[in-house]
C-alpha cells in the first residue's frame, strides 16, 4: 500500500481540540446533546466522485472536484437538540464552488447536489475512541 501525504496531528492534539470544542459548547447546548462526530459513509462519498470523474481511453481518471463540504445541520423538530447534529455533504468544484444543483437535460429540470447520509454520534460513536472526551 502507498503511503498517503495528507496532514496529519498528534493524538493529544487532537484529544485538546475536542475537548475545546465541547468546552465552548457546554453552556450552549446539555453535555448529552453535545455533537460529537459524523460518521461519512466512504460508499456514499466514492459514489459523488465517480459521479464527477471521466476517464479516456488510456484509463486516465479526471475529476472535476476539488472535494466535499459537510454543512453542519440540525432536522426540523430538532432544534433543541434531543437528537443529533448532522450534516449536509455537497460537491466542491476545482474553484472552491459548491455544485448545488446538477442540471438534469434530459428533463429539464436541475437536481439537488445536497446529499444528507451521515450518521450523527453518538448514535454511530465509538465510545472507547480517545477523541469521544466525555
Amino acid at each position: 500500500m502507498n503511503p498517503i501525504n495528507v496532514p496529519t496531528i498528534p493524538l493529544s492534539e487532537a484529544i485538546d481540540r475536542v475537548t475545546r470544542f465541547r468546552d465552548q459548547l457546554i453552556n450552549q447546548v446539555p453535555d448529552t446533546n453535545i455533537p460529537r462526530a459524523i460518521l461519512i459513509p466512504i460508499d456514499d462519498l466514492l459514489a459523488i466522485v465517480e459521479k464527477y470523474a471521466t476517464i479516456d481511453a488510456d484509463g486516465n481518471i479526471t475529476s472535476t472536484l476539488r472535494g466535499v463540504r459537510a454543512y453542519f445541520a440540525v432536522k426540523e423538530g430538532d432544534q433543541a437538540l434531543p437528537d443529533d447534529v448532522t450534516a449536509l455533504i455537497v460537491p466542491v468544484d476545482k474553484a472552491g464552488n459548491d455544485i448545488i444543483t446538477y442540471p438534469n437535460t434530459l428533463q429539464g429540470t436541475d437536481d439537488s447536489e445536497i446529499y444528507d447520509f451521515t450518521k450523527p454520534c453518538p448514535d454511530v460513536c465509538d465510545p472507547e475512541s480517545p477523541l469521544f472526551v466525555g
